[in-house]
């Protein structure tokens, strides 16, 4: 069991799981939740981003005392985000956007993961790979109207994925 420490500091929900597939190999999920809506301004900053990664450790420092592996990892990964984003950068209403949409990223994660306990670990990861969003474009304050633009496309190839993890082995 995982939290991602920057996004639990600003307020955001995440959790993660990892489990020991075979020796040397490992799946990881983590799920975040960005739940915020800002009434006065009508400012919004939802989201729910979903996460599945394939661990491969290279010469994994194995701990006897628990099915955890520490060390240097790297493997694939993919990821799943639906966002809901507006933010009042004007003082004129219309001249400020909300952004709606999905998106899909995948690519190559490495990290390490440091013991610190039995029971505790940091996780230090970074993703490397490529990003496609899809999204609606309305005005902000306006929820019940039309969209400005309807299915715009973004892509965008780099950094797509980082984290650093306070992890929790719940099995001896």
């Amino acid at each position: 069991l995982k939290i991602n420490i920057p996004t639990t500091i600003v307020g955001t929900p995440n959790i993660g799981l990892e489990w020991t597939v075979s020796q040397q190999f490992a799946v990881n999920v983590d799920g975040l939740w960005m739940p915020y809506m800002f009434k006065k301004t009508e400012e919004v900053f939802r989201g729910l981003q979903l996460t599945a990664d394939f661990r491969y450790y290279i010469n994994p420092k194995y701990y006897y005392t628990n099915d955890l592996f520490d060390g240097f990892y790297l493997g694939p990964y993919a990821m799943y985000f639906d966002f809901n984003m507006g933010r009042k950068k004007h003082e004129e209403m219309s001249e400020n956007r909300r952004y709606t949409g999905w998106g899909i990223s995948g690519g190559v994660s490495v990290g390490y993961k440091m013991y610190l306990s039995k029971r505790f670990r940091l996780d230090f990861n970074l993703g490397l790979g490529f990003a496609h969003l899809q999204y609606d474009t309305y005005i902000l304050g306006a929820e019940n109207t039309r969209p400005i633009a309807k299915k715009d496309t973004r892509a965008w190839i780099g950094p797509t994925k980082i984290g650093v993890h306070l992890v929790y082995n719940l099995f001896r």
